[in-house]
């Protein structure tokens, strides 16, 4: 008996989808955090760097977190893109495309994680990147990924990157 795996690709499309919705909420935003989450841990070339040296924003969120919460934005966007391009005709995903698509998501997460200071957003994000990591291992890929914990781990994400600023829907 084989179970059908069309129901897990759109599930899956799903909350990809939303978290590509991912937008800032406050206008001046883009204009006081920097584009690339590293930019933070560098010598302090850039204008904004005394923003983040001066201990803690007006909210009290780490700078990084919002550059981070953009960062996840695209990676997911790159995620469902992939899953969308390797559909097949019967609405299925070869598994080595669902992991490579996978591995990528969570190698982009993991590379700008590297820099990002622990926060509830860093948390989120590693939780999401490490089961999208274990269902690239799995015999069964978007099987996997649509059995695990993935909507939970989405709306931990949502939560913490709306406390960051960041409205992204998981």
């Amino acid at each position: 008996m084989m179970r059908s795996r069309i129901l897990p690709v759109v599930l899956l499309g799903a909350c990809l989808v939303t978290l590509a919705a991912c937008g800032d909420d406050s206008p001046s935003a883009a204009s006081s955090a920097p584009a690339a989450p590293a930019a933070g841990s560098s010598a302090g070339g850039s204008s904004a760097g005394g923003s983040s040296a001066g201990g803690s924003s007006a909210a009290g969120v780490a700078p990084d977190d919002k550059a981070l919460c953009k960062t996840l934005n695209t990676a997911a966007t790159a995620l469902r893109n992939g899953i969308t391009n390797a559909q097949q005709d019967g609405g299925g995903v070869r598994a080595a495309d669902a992991k490579k698509t996978f591995i990528a998501f969570h190698r982009t997460v993991t590379e700008a994680l590297a820099f990002a200071p622990a926060s509830d957003v860093t948390s989120a994000a590693k939780a999401i990147a490490d089961e999208l990591d274990a269902a690239a291992k799995s015999a069964d890929p978007i099987g996997s990924a649509a059995d695990s914990d993935f909507d939970k781990l989405g709306n931990d994400l949502t939560t913490a990157c709306k406390a960051a600023g960041v409205t992204v829907m998981f």
